[in-house]
């Protein structure tokens, strides 16, 4: 998933933590098995072993283990293409959102923690389903408009006394690359907040939002 994610969450620890913020709900569907909504032919399931074996120095295996996910750049040959957002708050729980494709197919998994802030507990809520066509070119509409592979990846703004961090990252057969902002902006704020809108999960997100 993200190669230095390990180095915004410690980062991320040292903000004073305020007093929790009263939940802003969004419209969920209905949840279903990940593994029902998945390719068969496709599918790329966490395993530990593979994990062990390309986790980049800086990465965290127990992120991915909470998430039961692989690491982007460990994705499977099948996978032309895979982005994903961890949104990690100060109050409420860890939230992952991965799509991928394909070939001409594209999908979604989310899931959520059943911990706080910065530690990772056990997944919460698991979702996944295939994407439309106009959804896949819609998310990667914006990446272009928010210029995704050229973004730095983290920047000088000043931090808020609490909030959350929001780490996007990509992955194709030529590159990878992460960002990691504490206070998303213009187009990288509508990447997050359309990733977690296609998610269906409940999130506090508009919360950590200026």
């Amino acid at each position: 998933m993200n190669r230095f994610l390990i180095r915004a969450i410690v980062a991320s620890t040292t903000f004073v933590l305020g007093v929790a913020c009263t939940s802003i709900w969004i419209a969920t569907p209905p949840s279903v098995p990940v593994a029902n909504k998945l390719p068969k032919k496709c599918d790329p399931v966490y395993d530990a072993n593979v994990v062990h074996e390309a986790i980049a120095e800086n990465d965290e295996p127990d992120w991915f283990r909470a998430f039961q996910e692989l690491p982007l750049y460990a994705m499977p040959d099948c996978v032309d293409e895979a982005y994903s957002l961890a949104w990690i708050p100060s109050f409420h729980e860890p939230v992952l959102v991965r799509v991928w494709r394909m070939g001409d197919e594209s999908f979604l998994t989310a899931k959520k923690l059943d911990s706080k802030g910065y530690t990772f507990g056990s997944l919460k809520e698991s979702y996944a389903r295939s994407l439309t066509k106009a959804e896949w070119r819609d998310i990667t509409d914006r990446l272009v408009r928010a210029n995704f592979w050229q973004l730095s990846e983290t920047t000088s703004d000043p931090f808020p006394n609490d909030g959350a961090v929001w780490l996007l990252d990509g992955w194709n057969s030529r590159q990878y690359h992460w960002a990691s902002r504490r206070v998303p902006k213009d187009q990288y704020a509508e990447i997050c907040k359309r990733l977690i809108q296609l998610s269906g999960l409940e999130t506090a997100h508009d919360l950590y939002l200026p």
